[in-house]
């Protein structure tokens, strides 16, 4: 444990990981994906160590949110809006489309990135897992990005036995510009009526240097449009 104090109390406790600092809170997080790792199988093993390892390592000197609800939020919040593509074209979409097996799960992937008017790489990474028996049958999934916002739409519209996880992260935005803070950044998907509604997840992490949002573990109970709003 190391603790930096000032003239009469500690101004950070944490744990220092490979020359990253993590803070309390989160390395309790930490333990728990570690102790998942133990009582899982070798899908979720390899999902929880992919989250530690992006989460922790890569933006352990970030901004850190956490989120263990699902509620409706306030019709003043806003999709984070995409820069757009460099040139007159718009930003093509990223899709992809996997036939999954219910009783076996499975793990999609999707990347891609685009350069915008301002000559900003803009990067895109997603993971959804699927646990068994999520859900029965063979279905087509298809996951995929929007041209303007920096969401996801999932299809077909269906509801799961067992609930999903997705990682998604957008990179190289300027978040200033954007008004994007830690403070106002969440993660929700769209319900039938165009409301807001808050998504629990893991973690969401902003990472200033790199201008990267991320949200870790996201529950995923239906297939809807999930995106990021501040």
């Amino acid at each position: 444990m190391i603790c930096i104090y000032g003239k009469k109390t500690a101004l950070f406790c944490g744990i220092r990981v490979e020359g990253v600092y993590l803070n309390k809170k989160l390395f309790m997080k930490a333990l728990y994906f570690i102790k998942q790792i133990y009582m899982g199988n070798k899908m979720k093993k390899l999902l929880v160590l992919a989250a530690i390892a992006t989460g922790l390592f890569l933006f352990g000197c970030s901004d850190l949110v956490t989120n263990n609800t699902t509620q409706p939020v306030s019709s003043g919040k806003q999709i984070v809006k995409l820069p757009s593509k460099a040139g007159l074209s718009k930003a093509s979409s990223l899709s992809i489309s996997e036939e999954v097996n219910g009783d076996r799960g499975d793990v999609m992937f999707l990347r891609g990135s685009y350069t915008d008017a301002n000559g900003d790489n803009i990067k895109t990474f997603a993971k959804l897992f699927i646990p068994r028996k999520a859900f029965d049958g063979t279905v087509d999934i298809s996951m995929s990005t929007d041209n303007e916002y920096a969401g996801l739409d999932f299809a077909p519209h269906m509801t799961f036995d067992k609930s999903l996880s997705l990682t998604l992260s957008f990179s190289g935005l300027n978040l200033q510009q954007l008004g994007i803070t830690k403070d106002n950044i969440g993660f929700y998907y769209v319900d039938d009526s165009g409301n807001l509604v808050e998504v629990q997840n893991n973690g969401i992490f902003v990472n200033y240097k790199t201008g990267t949002i991320l949200v870790v573990g996201a529950k995923i109970d239906h297939f809807s449009r999930y995106a990021f709003a501040k």
